[in-house]
């Protein structure tokens, strides 16, 4: 079983100009993340838009994917949605279709007790038993948090439950995950500036969005950390830290957009609401990143 460890890219979506997804660039896109040696796939995640693509396009963006990986990466599907009826749905499809597994953001819009989000990962984890679920925390965006005391109970309560992606950016809850649930259980950081000392405290990897647009940082910081160079480690998250912060943290994605059209990926277009950059807002971009990738030793 292939589980969700190491550089795992949350991709963006490629869109034309009229906003219909361009598969063709979305195949491209999949082979750079691949020739730059990161371990998966976070597909149809919050950096994908996916919370504003149609269940249908969500789906064919996994088979499209999927087709085109033939094997290569891990491929994990998001498939949260803000009811339990399509997120079931979705589910069902990313098992059909072979995909390594699903993860599952927290209802969001509503305030929801404790035991009504325990009710509902619980309905789909009973009902896919045999299927690979991570949870996933970002309350900034969920509204509802995922605490500590909810994901150890159904860490425990449910082997399929194999782990969970935190967003949060509050290393006090990261570290209460680590130490509260399993000790076969997966976390798996989704805020870079945490990613090397997370590594350091027991958790497996990343899902980055500014790393589907500068991958090789955090391959390196891996790879030093697997080979116990944690000075090495120290020092190149340093270097991710400052590239993240230029790319908005990963919470810009008409930046990160942008920012991939700078390394040949692209136009930038987005899906409204969202908007592409101004044409200012681009050579800002373009002047600060040139300056934050010549301190860093990387190039476009």
């Amino acid at each position: 079983m292939r589980t969700l460890e190491g550089i795992i890219v949350a991709h963006t979506t490629p869109f034309k100009e009229d906003e219909s997804i361009d598969f063709d660039l979305l195949r491209k896109y999949l082979n750079f993340i691949i020739n730059k040696k990161v371990h998966g796939i976070f597909v149809c995640g919050s950096t994908a838009e996916g919370l504003i693509l149609s269940i249908e396009e969500r789906k064919k963006i996994l088979e499209t994917i999927l087709d085109e990986n033939k094997g290569r990466l891990t491929v994990v599907a998001h498939c949260g949605t803000s009811n339990l009826r399509d997120t079931m749905e979705l589910v069902e499809h990313a098992k059909k279709v072979g995909a390594d597994g699903v993860g599952i953001v927290a209802p969001f819009y509503y305030t929801y007790r404790e035991r009504e989000l325990y009710e509902y990962y619980a309905v789909i984890a009973k009902e896919f038993k045999d299927f690979p679920i991570y949870l996933y925390n970002i309350p900034s965006c969920a509204k509802n948090e995922l605490s500590v005391s909810l994901v150890s109970k159904l860490s425990y309560d449910f082997e399929n439950i194999l782990g969970i992606k935190d967003s949060s950016g509050n290393f006090s809850t990261i570290m209460g995950y680590i130490q509260n649930t399993r000790k076969d259980f997966i976390v798996i950081v989704g805020y870079d500036r945490a990613f090397f000392p997370t590594l350091i405290m027991g958790g497996k990897g990343t899902v980055t969005g500014p790393g589907g647009v500068f991958p090789e940082l955090f391959v390196k910081i891996y790879e030093a950390f697997q080979e116990g160079n944690y000075d090495l480690c120290r020092d190149l998250q340093l270097k991710q830290s400052k590239l993240s912060l230029a790319l908005g943290d990963g919470g810009n994605l008409p930046l990160l957009k942008k920012a991939l059209e700078f390394r040949g990926i692209g136009k930038g277009f987005m899906r409204r609401p969202f908007l592409p950059l101004s044409e200012e807002e681009s050579r800002e971009l373009k002047k600060n990143l040139d300056k934050v990738l010549e301190e860093i030793g990387l190039n476009y």
